[in-house]
């Protein structure tokens, strides 16, 4: 569900998997995104992402909600 949260959040930046995966392992964070990873350390890639943007207030908001629902 956080995955699915950030693959969202990522694709409306119009941003690739391989753009926030940097160095990282495209694999991992792909698993992350797709609900196979429940390694949350993933979501400082995104958290980071988000305060690039400018709009890490939002993200968070969408998280929060993210997880309420679970």
């Amino acid at each position: 569900m956080i995955g699915n949260y950030c693959r969202h959040y990522r694709k409306e930046k119009g941003l690739k998997l391989k753009d926030v995966a940097g160095d990282d392992n495209i694999k991992a964070l792909s698993a992350f995104e797709s609900g196979r990873s429940t390694n949350i350390n993933h979501l400082n890639k995104y958290i980071l992402l988000s305060v690039n943007y400018g709009d890490n207030d939002k993200f968070m908001f969408g998280l929060l909600q993210t997880i309420i629902k679970g």
